[in-house]
């Protein structure tokens, strides 16, 4: 049976600057899968469904992406460096290909979290590695007509991402235009990430206000899951950002901000 490999973000930096590559990379693809949808996802299960889909029923060699980025943050193998992907037709000599798992069209679901930082890491990673530039990363959509990789993800934006992550900058987390936390306005003392992280002792839920809640929303904001306005209030944009973590996390999701959650956002 087809096995995949699974890396974590840091160990897919390492491996793609250690691969040794013979064909030319002259450009980064960009796709979304659209089915499966990021709450289909089931691990390496999921990689072979859609190696079975494209080997079997579409008639290819090998499963079409180099790489698939999963709503948990890992980057899966896929189809060997030294063949052109099968992501865009008539354009895919000389491509390095990312599929990401998910529908990011709009009012579906959102390129966010850990999802976010690992696909913007990867590529520019790979970008690095080849001697290519942002200008050499293609979206499915430019040659076909297609929303992909999803209506609701701009080009500059994906792009502006790439460079905050290549730069060691935190990505941000929404591609419909809502600023980094770090354009807020001041609403008091400026607390560090590791302060605003570490857990108050106090269990947050909807309807809680004050300074914990405010760092709270720092805290999902640094990690990229964006919590409404950074205002204190845990309103129902919070709660959602934090089931959104917890789903993302593979913790309890209940939208409650306890001591398991805080300790996984703040795990490196």
């Amino acid at each position: 049976m087809r096995s995949f490999k699974r890396y974590t973000v840091a160990e897919f930096k390492g491996y793609i600057r250690r691969v040794r590559v013979r064909r030319p990379i002259s450009h980064i693809q960009i796709h979304h899968t659209w089915r499966p949808r990021k709450s289909d996802y089931q691990g390496e299960r999921t990689i072979r469904a859609m190696y079975h889909y494209h080997t079997q029923t579409r008639g290819w060699r090998d499963i079409a992406q180099h790489f698939t980025v999963a709503p948990d943050g890992c980057i899966w193998d896929g189809r060997s460096l030294e063949m052109d992907p099968a992501g865009i037709a008539g354009h895919n000599q000389g491509g390095l290909m990312f599929e990401m798992i998910g529908n990011f069209d709009r009012g579906e679901e959102r390129l966010e979290g850990v999802q976010l930082h690992a696909v913007t890491h990867a590529v520019a990673a790979c970008l690095e590695r080849f001697g290519l530039t942002h200008d050499q990363i293609v979206f499915h959509r430019e040659h076909a007509a297609k929303t992909c990789p999803g209506s609701s993800i701009s080009k500059p934006w994906f792009i502006g991402q790439v460079r905050r992550a290549a730069g060691g900058q935190q990505v941000t987390s929404s591609q419909t235009g809502i600023k980094d936390i770090s354009a807020q306005p001041s609403t008091g003392r400026v607390r560090s990430a590791s302060s605003a992280g570490a857990w108050s002792g106090e269990i947050l839920r909807r309807g809680d206000r004050g300074a914990k809640v405010r760092d709270l929303q720092r805290l999902l904001a640094e990690r990229g899951y964006q919590p409404g306005p950074i205002d204190g209030i845990y309103s129902p944009l919070t709660e959602a950002a934090v089931r959104r973590a917890q789903r993302d996390l593979h913790i309890a999701v209940d939208g409650i901000a306890g001591p398991q959650t805080y300790r996984a956002l703040t795990r490196r």
